[in-house]
């Protein structure tokens, strides 16, 4: 049994397999860039028990074919890979956490030459520094300490914005029958925001049907959103509903007529995990 361990191809082979980890690494950087993962109601303790058992279970593979000069290189590379990993999950710990461990572990353990690692260990500590601190500086700078909240069926009742509102009316408007565009291709959402005024209530136009669906979590399209209407004020829900495809129609509170808004929604927004919108 020892000698089919310390088996060279077999090794190879170990070092050829755990490609896939690194692979769906950059499969999840990519995803959760363009979109934003969510796991789903209910499966969040498969999703983070079977992520974290994956990637034990690779980190061993690695220790194990770690003289390979696949793994080796892989040991090197992982860590810039889940360096954006951890830019675009700032907010969600617990997507970058295990890879950021296995990179880390890997790339002290890796048998690539000293002098290399010692070059690489340097230039990966300043971009993790700067990068990481140039995150918070942007978001400081460009995000908007308003708080939003949007106001449909899942608000729930233990949020303090539940009560500001006529929830039985919210939830008439706020339906899917209503909000989704004749077409499918659209759908409204009514947002109560909190600021250090008044506060209002924003009428947002974003697509629908574009989220990926898979067994543990959704990925949700996000920067891509048409501001339509806003309302100076909480408390108060506007009556909104399509005309046709492209044509949402709405009555503000403090209005007795209906007007129309042709909907084009905007090219969509790479930079929204740094605060842009």
């Amino acid at each position: 049994m020892k000698d089919i361990f310390k088996n060279i191809w077999i090794k190879r082979a170990v070092s050829v397999f755990c490609l896939i980890y690194t692979a769906v690494v950059v499969i999840m950087t990519i995803a959760t860039f363009l979109y934003r993962l969510e796991v789903n109601e209910g499966a969040q303790a498969a999703f983070f028990t079977v992520y974290f058992i994956i990637s034990a279970l690779f980190l061993v593979f690695m220790l194990y074919s770690k003289e390979i000069i696949l793994t080796r290189i892989n040991g090197l590379i992982l860590l810039p890979i889940v360096f954006f990993l951890v830019l675009f999950n700032m907010g969600n710990i617990i997507i970058f956490v295990p890879p950021l461990i296995v990179a880390i572990v890997m790339f002290f353990c890796s048998r690539a030459p000293e002098k290399l690692k010692v070059l690489l260990g340097t230039i990966y500590l300043m971009m993790y520094i700067i990068g990481i601190f140039a995150y918070f500086v942007l978001n400081t700078l460009l995000s908007s300490s308003a708080v939003e909240t949007r106001l449909d069926a899942n608000l729930s009742p233990d949020n303090e914005v539940y009560s500001l509102y006529d929830m039985n009316y919210v939830m008439t408007i706020t339906n899917e029958g209503n909000t989704i565009s004749p077409d499918g291709t659209m759908q409204f959402y009514i947002c109560d925001v909190e600021n250090k005024e008044d506060g209002q209530v924003i009428i947002y136009v974003e697509p629908y049907g574009e989220d990926k669906h898979f067994n543990f979590f959704t990925l949700k399209q996000k920067g891509i959103r048409r501001k339509v209407k806003f309302y100076n004020g909480r408390g108060v829900i506007p009556e909104v509903f399509w005309s046709d495809n492209n044509t949402l129609t709405y009555k503000m509170p403090d209005s007795t007529e209906y007007r129309n808004s042709l909907i084009i929604l905007p090219e969509k927004n790479y930079f929204e995990f740094i605060g842009v919108y």
